[in-house]
């Protein structure tokens, strides 16, 4: 459609149709029905698997760790596509978030122990959340310990995202607890052997889990970023959370809208395509012109990102606007198609639940306001 239209490179666009063309051939419709049959999927790992043979897993990754160098605009394009195919392998988006913090603040020792085996498909977590620290990240109680030449991790953390796939954690700890909130702060990289996990029933497509830490054994060699200082490495890594999960609302969200325009075109009532109706008309008009500046917007901070902006107003501004966005025409489409979009037959129904949390997780719609709202010089 003319009023959808992007500029890409040619590049891009030939990335664009390749992946489509993965989703297409190994996880079509009826293959996705089926394998949800019984419950909902958010994670296949031998689908996985297959994604890392065509290389995209290590698409920030540099060459000498296996990867192919790309960028987050590359990032975007592939969360964008494999989000619209419904593609049940939402441990690549907690993995290329914490892969971040590694080619960013690792150490060359952790970049070698960790990002190869990433690139051929190893699941990485981040367990920032606990059960009385959601929002006030820098309120963390999860706390680190010197015993001799080791530290003792003791705590437990809340809706921690693919845990139940991973090979390591990324454990946002309290190393110094006499310094300040936003200091006295570590980032200690767990391998998930020693960690304990209870998986949570969650109402869309997403796997999340408690995960308790007792006595976990690490050493200084497994600190991201320095000792005392994972705040600025953990607020960095969210702003890049910020744009991927923007750009995976933008795919569900264009998903939804497809689906919905196309039950206007054959849908009849009254004698005529309920797409003919000026209500319908206008609402699904509103919804494109959102979702196309969604994207924009997500491409725009995946640039800022690439050029070394660490863009905070910009990244909230993508998360809040293309989780809305997505929330909203998910929402229309149900709306819109009436019995059949709640019906459980339709797809509807799954994109109406999966993109309610993505306007909760990495920052809920009303701290990432507060959030644009500080970088406006608003906060005092």
């Amino acid at each position: 459609m003319a009023a959808l239209r992007e500029r890409l490179t040619p590049e891009q666009a030939d990335f664009v149709k390749a992946v489509d063309a993965f989703c297409e051939r190994e996880c079509p419709p009826h293959k996705l029905r089926a394998m949800t049959a019984n419950g909902t999927v958010a994670h296949d790992d031998a689908l996985y698997r297959k994604l890392a043979a065509t290389g995209w897993l290590g698409l920030t990754i540099p060459e000498e760790y296996g990867g192919s160098a790309g960028e987050l605009s590359d990032v975007a394009l592939l969360t964008e596509r494999l989000s619209y195919h419904r593609l049940p392998v939402t441990g690549y988006l907690t993995t290329v978030i914490t892969a971040q913090a590694l080619i960013r603040f690792g150490t060359e020792e952790q970049k070698r122990r960790v990002l190869p085996a990433v690139a051929q498909g190893d699941v990485l977590s981040i367990a920032i959340t606990e059960p009385d620290t959601g929002s006030d990240a820098a309120a963390v109680r999860t706390h680190a310990r010197r015993d001799g030449d080791c530290w003792r991790i003791n705590g437990e953390k809340i809706y921690t995202s693919n845990a139940n796939h991973a090979r390591w954690v990324l454990v946002v700890t309290r190393t110094n607890p006499d310094a300040a909130k936003h200091r006295g702060i570590s980032l200690f990289l767990v391998p998930m052997d020693r960690v304990e996990v209870t998986k949570l029933d969650m109402l869309g497509h997403i796997d999340t889990t408690i995960t308790r830490y007792a006595d976990v054994r690490a050493t200084d060699a497994d600190i991201v970023g320095g000792l005392d200082a994972g705040w600025r490495a953990l607020v960095q890594g969210l702003n890049s959370e910020r744009m991927i999960i923007g750009a995976e609302a933008v795919g569900v969200g264009q998903r939804a809208f497809d689906d919905v325009l196309r039950y206007a075109k054959e849908r009849h009532q009254f004698g005529q395509p309920i797409g003919r109706f000026q209500a319908l008309q206008h609402g699904l008009a509103e919804t494109a012109t959102k979702l196309l500046a969604a994207r924009l917007l997500v491409r725009h901070v995946a640039e800022l990102l690439d050029g070394g902006d660490p863009a905070p107003a910009e990244a909230s501004m993508a998360k809040l606007f293309a989780t809305e966005t997505a929330k909203e025409a998910a929402l229309q489409g149900m709306q819109f198609m009436g019995g059949m979009g709640y019906s459980m037959e339709s797809d509807m129904q799954s994109y109406v639940r999966d993109s309610l949390v993505m306007t909760i997780f990495g920052g809920t719609s009303q701290i990432q306001k507060n959030i644009i709202a500080g970088q406006l010089g608003l906060n005092g």
